[in-house]
């Protein structure tokens, strides 16, 4: 896997395209990563390995999981669970590469490929995960491993400076003129796929790409806040994240707000939500380093009390027992969860032996923006859908 990386790259292109002004201003922030980002490598690892029919490699991998999942038990997984999922996207990426192989034996398949982007972006490059090339088709395939929110593959920045690197590279082998992207997140059921063909996606490369990677570069670049600012190095003390989020304060002069303004205030929440918890992490941070930020001190938080570290169960038994409760008293007997019980049987055996029993509820109802792919449950008279919480 690479180790390292390109100064606009192209997973972070949404932010780089939307706010050019960043690239500059997150040199002067430390780079991070965080335990989720470690668990997508191993994750990707494992793929490789994979794809690459590797038995040690996969084992490497493995191990590896396992022992990150010993030092980080609060991720609450296995390193069986990266298994499972990897090996069923990779029985779907092989069903993938059988529909184009009937279309063309001389498929091939590319793993970890590095690709060249310096026709679109000065120094530019980039890692795909798979990609499935045959005469005049390409399919691009990244793992998204992480489980907070799914990724889509529709315009998605990333996937199509991806393709565009396999185009430049391919593309005089195969004569490519359809490209296919596709994002697979195994642990939210999640497969998203895009289409586009070779001339429009070079369009983008030169129309939108070029002049937004010169403009990233160039000294005066531009600021501009959205929800690309979530993963900014720059964003928890952002002064144009800061004027954008501030803004809201606009509607503290109204006396009654229109149904457009709460539209548009919901819409506004969740980002407001990210930039106050950056904010308290910002001012936590500057403090703990011994700064100063007027008004404010770190203070001991709320905690549960847990016996000491070290103490053995047999040593609290025995002390309850001479204290005149019973060992039984001490334990609860009670069946796992059903995500307990399908972790330890693997999701194929647990649906083909408990799969009968098994029903999903409907979900309660939850607002969700426009754009959201869910259907609306809603035909017009929301007093049915409410009458449990709020009888009318």
């Amino acid at each position: 896997m690479p180790d390292k990386h390109a100064k606009l790259s192209c997973s972070s292109s949404m932010r780089w395209i939307n706010c050019p002004g960043s690239v500059h201003l997150s040199e002067y922030f430390p780079q991070s990563t965080s335990i989720y980002a470690d668990e997508g490598t191993i994750a990707h690892l494992y793929l490789e390995e994979s794809v690459k029919d590797d038995p040690q490699g996969r084992q490497a991998a493995l191990d590896k999981a396992a022992a990150f999942y010993r030092e980080h038990p609060e991720m609450g997984d296995s390193a069986n669970s990266i298994r499972d999922n990897i090996d069923a996207m990779m029985a779907w990426i092989l069903s993938e590469y059988q529909k184009e192989k009937a279309a063309d034996p001389a498929v091939e398949v590319y793993s970890e490929q590095q690709v060249d982007l310096t026709a679109y972006i000065p120094d530019g490059f980039g890692t795909t995960d798979v990609t499935i090339a045959r005469t005049g088709f390409i399919h691009i395939i990244d793992l998204k491993y992480g489980k907070g929110v799914p990724v889509h593959a529709e315009g998605n920045t990333q996937l199509r400076l991806y393709a565009l690197g396999m185009l430049e590279m391919l593309d005089m082998i195969y004569d490519i003129r359809q490209i296919r992207m596709t994002i697979y997140q195994p642990r939210l059921a999640n497969i998203s796929t895009d289409e586009i063909s070779a001339s429009d996606l070079r369009e983008w490369g030169s129309e939108v790409i070029r002049p937004a990677a010169r403009l990233a570069l160039s000294e005066d670049a531009p600021f501009s806040a959205g929800s690309w600012c979530q993963f900014c190095p720059a964003r928890k003390t952002c002064r144009c994240r800061a004027d954008h989020m501030m803004a809201l304060e606009n509607y503290r002069i109204k006396t009654t707000l229109t149904d457009g303004e709460i539209g548009h205030i919901l819409g506004e929440i969740d980002d407001l939500t990210k930039w106050a918890e950056d904010l308290k992490a910002a001012a936590l941070t500057k403090i703990q380093e011994g700064g100063d930020i007027p008004g404010w001190k770190v203070v001991e938080g709320k905690s549960n009390r847990k016996f000491k570290d070290g103490t053995e169960e047999k040593a609290i038994v025995a002390a309850a027992r001479k204290a005149g409760f019973e060992k039984a008293l001490l334990y609860e007997t009670k069946m796992l969860t059903l995500s307990q019980i399908e972790k330890l049987m693997g999701k194929k055996t647990f649906t083909e032996a408990l799969g009968q029993y098994v029903v999903k509820p409907q979900g309660k109802p939850t607002l969700a923006p426009e754009s959201d792919k869910r259907a609306s449950i809603i035909g017009g008279n929301a007093k049915d859908v409410f009458a449990e919480e709020l009888p009318l």
